[in-house]
């Protein structure tokens, strides 16, 4: 079943060889909607889709089919603006739920018992990310709040978590995935928009700033903003970084990935994938597609499209050459809002299905790829 109507649905690009999507709504619920994850909250083996709301609420759905979903509250009162993030806080085995100043402990019988809501003393913030920054095999949280800085986890989580200052912050940069080994020492560093921190010690006591990346655009009501995952994007062994510019009220972004050329994060050559685009405030780097090669996915957001009447487009971006400069576009949906995107097989297919939702507005929307079915 899809639930647009066909005046505002492309559910399918009909290029021989590039999979169908198609759309159905999963709920409409909540509005300033933020902290997605794709996780495995109760531990079947299957991924759910988790969602907040800023100083809201925050719900786990179950995927029944395509057109049903079991809702779950987490909890209320999220101490968040956009960030959050899921994953084993304290170590017990199963998915938490984290909104900056506030988690969410998981009870181990989540559809029935719930979560407990602690706080942490992390401030709000825009972009929340997991990642083990000091190399002890415990993750942690990195925050782009007033500051860049990351939390490690006390023993006892519901304690004050411990702050580190990394350095000064953008409205946000470092979401979905910006953090990687950028100069291929072994240790996790961070990307920031236009430049990245370098972890100096590999246990984040130290950082050192590189302003030396191409990305981001410096003007408008919130410079510098992107999405970014850090990613080997060509192959090489090095890591690269895929980014879209967000946060933008005009159609004059850019989805792009930057080369890191001596592997060390000294040197970067930009390569556009598309240009004249609104406000990319999701970001996906996965096989769409099944042949091996990864493809980009972002869509237009809260500020801005580049539709007929500033609508909203839903793209995929396919790589046509072996250095990874030209691409071929995919319109997948036109119409609806998309922020904070997330992807995954949900329906257990073999395939990258596609979960977003608005800024402004309540529609959770579920995009199946069609990849496996019969021709």
């Amino acid at each position: 079943m899809t639930v647009l109507p066909a005046h505002s649905r492309k559910a399918a690009d009909m290029e021989t060889g590039f999979p169908r999507f198609t759309v159905h709504e999963i709920a409409r619920i909540g509005n300033k909607l933020g902290q997605t994850s794709l996780v495995d909250i109760d531990r079947d083996g299957r991924l759910e889709y988790l969602v907040g709301a800023r100083n809201g609420s925050a719900w786990w759905f179950k995927y029944r089919d395509a057109d049903r979903w079991d809702r779950h509250l987490i909890g209320e009162r999220t101490s968040t603006d956009v960030g959050g993030t899921a994953f084993d806080v304290d170590g017990d085995g199963w998915i938490d739920h984290v909104a900056s100043g506030t988690w969410y402990r998981n009870s181990g019988r989540p559809a029935d018992r719930g979560f407990t809501r602690h706080t942490n003393g992390v401030p709000s913030g825009h972009d929340n990310v997991a990642a083990d920054i000091d190399g002890n095999g415990r993750l942690d949280l990195v925050v782009m709040s007033r500051r860049l800085a990351w939390y490690r986890i006390p023993e006892d989580p519901t304690r004050n978590w411990i702050e580190t200052d990394i350095g000064p912050a953008v409205h946000g940069g470092i979401a979905p995935r910006g953090v990687g080994d950028i100069d291929g020492d072994g240790d996790l560093d961070i990307v920031r928009s236009n430049g990245w921190y370098e972890n100096v010690d590999g246990k984040g006591t130290r950082w050192r700033w590189h302003e030396n990346i191409p990305g981001g655009r410096p003007g408008g009501r919130y410079p510098l903003t992107t999405r970014a995952w850090v990613v080997d994007f060509n192959g090489n062994g090095h890591m690269d970084i895929v980014m879209t510019d967000c946060d933008l009220d005009s159609p004059n972004g850019s989805a792009y990935w930057l080369e890191n050329v001596e592997g060390d994060g000294s040197r970067w050559v930009r390569h556009d994938i598309a240009t004249g685009k609104g406000d990319l405030h999701s970001l996906v780097v996965a096989d769409f597609d099944g042949d091996g090669q990864l493809e980009v996915f972002s869509g237009e957001g809260p500020m801005g499209g580049s539709g007929p009447v500033h609508a909203k487009r839903w793209f995929i971006w396919k790589c046509t050459d072996e250095r990874r400069t030209r691409w071929t576009e995919h319109i997948i949906l036109e119409g609806p809002e998309c922020h904070e995107a997330v992807a995954g097989d949900l329906d257990d297919d073999g395939d990258i299905d596609i979960i977003a939702k608005p800024w402004n507005g309540d529609q959770h929307l579920f995009l199946q790829n069609r990849l496996r079915d019969p021709a």
